[in-house]
């Protein structure tokens, strides 16, 4: 037993002697290969923008080069232990078969990251609504694309979901309309109304002259009359047109007494309604009195 053990020893230390150099050498390879590719993924993005191409286009490609030049660098890690690269790519072939009937969704993923990139229904920058969710595009990687909401949240969804839901961009147009709809009574003076509206759209250097402000009546309702007061700016604007707008506009309504009415319920009491519940409350009264006299009357009868 003492023999086998030493025998196995003896081997063991043999098998480590032999392994050892083979895989400091492959760490090396890997390390400087890793390395490599984070330099060469710069490089690339650092040329892709100065060629002007978008930066959606600019992320995905990085994206999907940093993923191939990894693993190659992987691939040549292995040489080291006598791992053949055509050998190891023709294995690989054969796998890919088998993982790609696993990894459906991925590669899903991966074919919708490249239409994405090629039908440029967004752009890194571009403001979109997708599946309820808003935010500005940050990334569009080989497998996901990424928005940031207005409450800093980053929302991460895969490729396929993007091509295969409706999507609207508020970017994309280069303009955006911002609306702002109110009620006013039916004594108030429209065209005052329309010309404090346009007073005040022309205050605020982030509307656009072109295409024109407008205030438009949208119909006669049972409190009032609805109006709706339509200005455009650039999309990277809106939020700030909207609430500087919505502030300037109460201010000035308020100056010239327009008053916006609000729903109510008037609750109206009727007076014949008081005289018969009196009478009710009257006649209980009586009845009240006159029960313990017929009592009486039963009881002198009783006794008689």
């Amino acid at each position: 037993m003492s023999w086998d053990f030493a025998q196995m020893w003896s081997n063991f230390l043999n098998w480590l002697a032999d392994v050892t150099p083979k895989l400091l050498l492959a760490i090396v390879i890997f390390v400087v290969g890793w390395w490599t590719v984070k330099l060469i993924i710069m490089f690339v993005k650092k040329g892709l923008a100065k060629m002007g191409v978008e930066k959606s286009v600019i992320t995905f490609l990085s994206s999907f080069c940093k993923y191939i030049l990894r693993i190659f660098a992987f691939i040549i890690a292995l040489t080291p232990f006598g791992f053949h690269i055509s050998s190891l790519f023709a294995a690989l072939g054969a796998a890919g078969i088998t993982l790609g009937l696993g990894l459906k969704e991925s590669v899903a993923n991966i074919a919708s990251g490249i239409q994405i990139v090629i039908t440029k229904p967004f752009q890194v920058g571009h403001y979109i609504q997708l599946n309820n969710v808003e935010g500005t595009v940050t990334r569009v990687e080989i497998m996901y694309s990424t928005l940031m909401t207005l409450d800093r949240k980053e929302v991460v969804m895969p490729n396929s979901i993007v091509t295969n839901s409706i999507l609207t961009n508020y970017t994309a147009l280069g303009v955006r309309r911002v609306d702002f709809n109110y009620t006013v009574s039916y004594g108030t003076d429209l065209n005052l109304v329309r010309t404090i509206l346009l007073e005040v759209a022309k205050e605020q250097e982030q509307v656009l002259s072109s295409p024109e402000p407008v205030v438009v009546v949208l119909r006669q309702a049972a409190n009032g009359i609805e109006i709706s007061f339509r200005v455009f700016c650039a999309p990277e604007n809106y939020w700030n047109v909207l609430f500087n707008l919505e502030e300037r506009i109460k201010q000035v309504f308020e100056l010239n007494n327009i008053i916006l009415p609000y729903t109510q319920v008037d609750i109206h009491f009727k007076e014949n309604l008081k005289v018969n519940q009196n009478q009710t409350s009257s006649e209980k009264e009586t009845a009240s009195e006159i029960k313990p006299n017929n009592s009486e009357s039963e009881n002198k009868t009783t006794r008689s």
